[in-house]
């Protein structure tokens, strides 16, 4: 077969990702000298992409790099797919190849500094840092962080004592500068103090992103925010004496300020996540929590802090008597728990048509029964994911039988008889359920179509009498039989969607050339007319 030549690949991967992007009709916003893709999941709708010619960042998932990774990660097409997208058709050349390279475009000289590439996050070059100008005066930084903030004034004030909050002389924006442990300013974060351009923020060029805005105090405590607002909010509800605790604004969701600060603030060792109630501040702090565990963190000592509305500042605004927005809940994990509910309640129906046959077989086959009908569902699903159809229900069907049936044999295997069967089931699927974190499940569907599929080969290998490594398999089918699920019910249909939307543009394509080739071939015909026509006037 064929192979795309590391020549195509970097021409793939010199794309300018604006201009493709905006072709294919995506909405982009432009934000100094990058552009922010706005798109939408089942989360909502989102601007954590930054886009520089042909240089991407995912700020939220923390990943990044060129054009060729983009369409495999964004639009879920395979290696393949992705390059005839980005050469506009063109097919792979004949003779020596090689695609290991594929995300590794020629970093020229002029990038390189003491042999080493200096680059930021998304991977182009990093610009020298410098703070804005300061203005003479802080009357629209204080209008705006009290008036329409209701930050106290005192908080404020604090801050702005420590050189690392000010206003900006030129636009008369809010800065907020991230310092390392000797009081050194690292990075900035400008926002507007206008109402009417509320949505405005932009980091600084050459800012270090391990050092987010904080205050650096002598106890063990250190609070987590995603915004500096948030952060002298969260100080401002709480109206005591606050400066002996330690509180850090990461600027998003990266966890690198934080493991920074902790690098330099020995004397940390309770840590209070305090991150917005909604999806990407759940999944962030589910993903910070397992970080500092896995850097020897006590799971006791880390902590999370719920506002009662969706960030700190929306309840401070409740307080005020302003028009807050409420807490929002995790799409994948109220899918999840609907999921969980569905099988439970299907299961306490034992007289339903389904139940009664799966307790007839489980009783003529045993544990073979539960397998070997897995096998089947499984096929079922990998066919209709296969076809790409828009009707999801008969793959949904196939996955919900995977699972019920991946429970109920795991309640077999570790049957207890002081239990009854329903509460049995209950219980195992409740602990699944419990395990499940959203930041850790964001593949495609044929990317877990494809892990199904090994978890099949791996039977292979064992018996039934292997129960302990049997059990291990079953409880990862359940597993990934559920988190299937839940991607039907929130994101799969935005992933056709997506994946049709080039298959459209490809048929349009087809369609404009065609009818281009047969204007051509009537050219002389209709040349031929139009001569007459003018001879007989």
């Amino acid at each position: 077969m064929a192979l795309y030549t590391q020549e195509q690949i970097d021409k793939a991967n010199q794309t300018n990702l604006e201009e493709f992007l905006q072709q294919k009709g995506e909405r982009l916003k432009k934000t100094g000298s990058e552009s922010v893709l706005i798109y939408k999941d089942s989360t909502g709708e989102h601007d954590s992409i930054s886009i520089r010619r042909n240089r991407w960042y995912d700020h939220k998932k923390m990943q990044g790099g060129y054009p060729l990774k983009f369409m495999q990660e964004f639009y879920g097409m395979n290696f393949r797919t992705a390059m005839k997208e980005l050469l506009h058709g063109e097919e792979p050349e004949l003779g020596r190849k090689k695609n290991t390279e594929q995300e590794k475009p020629k970093v020229s000289e002029e990038t390189k500094v003491n042999g080493n590439t200096a680059k930021c996050e998304d991977g182009t070059k990093k610009s020298e840092f410098k703070l804005p100008e300061k203005d003479n005066n802080m009357k629209r930084v204080f209008a705006y962080l009290l008036k329409t903030r209701f930050l106290d004034k005192d908080v404020v004030r604090s801050f702005v004592e420590q050189n690392i909050l000010y206003q900006e002389k030129e636009h008369g924006n809010v800065v907020f500068v991230g310092t390392d442990k000797d009081g050194v300013a690292k990075s900035a974060c400008k926002k507007s103090t206008a109402e009417q351009s509320k949505g405005f923020r932009m980091t600084v060029a050459g800012s270090d992103c391990r050092y987010g805005f904080c205050w650096r105090g002598d106890s063990s405590k250190l609070y987590v925010f995603e915004a500096a607002i948030d952060l002298m909010s969260f100080i401002t509800l709480r109206n005591d004496e606050w400066k002996a605790d330690s509180f850090l604004a990461l600027d998003g969701l990266s966890a690198k300020p934080l493991l920074q600060f902790l690098e330099d603030q020995k004397n940390i060792y309770e840590i209070f996540l305090c991150l917005d109630y909604d999806a990407a501040g759940m999944e962030a702090c589910d993903k910070l929590n397992d970080i500092l565990i896995e850097k020897g963190y006590e799971a006791e000592k880390i902590k999370r802090k719920y506002p009662l509305y969706k960030d700190w500042n929306e309840q401070l605004k409740a307080e005020h008597g302003v028009e807050a927005i409420f807490p929002q809940s995790h799409p994948k994990k109220t899918a999840y728990h609907v999921a969980v509910r569905k099988l439970g309640i299907m299961n306490a129906n034992t007289e339903s048509q389904y139940m009664r046959w799966r307790k007839q077989e489980y009783e003529k086959s045993g544990f073979s029964f539960y397998l070997e009908q897995i096998k089947r569902d499984f096929k079922q699903a990998e066919k209709s994911v296969k076809k790409g159809e828009a009707d999801t229900k008969p793959l949904l069907a196939s996955i919900l039988r995977m699972a019920d049936l991946s429970v109920c044999l795991m309640c077999e295997m570790k049957r207890d008889d002081n239990l009854p069967e329903l509460t049995m089931y209950q219980t195992t699927i409740q602990e699944l359920e419990n395990a499940y974190k959203p930041y850790l499940d964001k593949a495609r569907m044929d990317r877990r179509i494809q892990e199904m599929k090994e978890e099949m080969e791996h039977l292979k290998t064992l018996s039934v009498q292997e129960q302990p490594s049997l059990f291990v398999w079953v409880k990862n089918m359940a597993d990934m039989a559920m988190r299937a699920i839940i991607y039907v019910e929130t994101e799969y249909s935005q992933e056709l969607e997506r994946r049709n939307t080039f298959a459209t543009q490809k048929v349009e394509e087809h369609r404009a050339a065609s009818y281009s080739k047969n204007l051509e071939q009537e050219e002389p015909e209709g040349q031929q007319e139009q001569m007459e026509l003018m001879m007989g006037d």
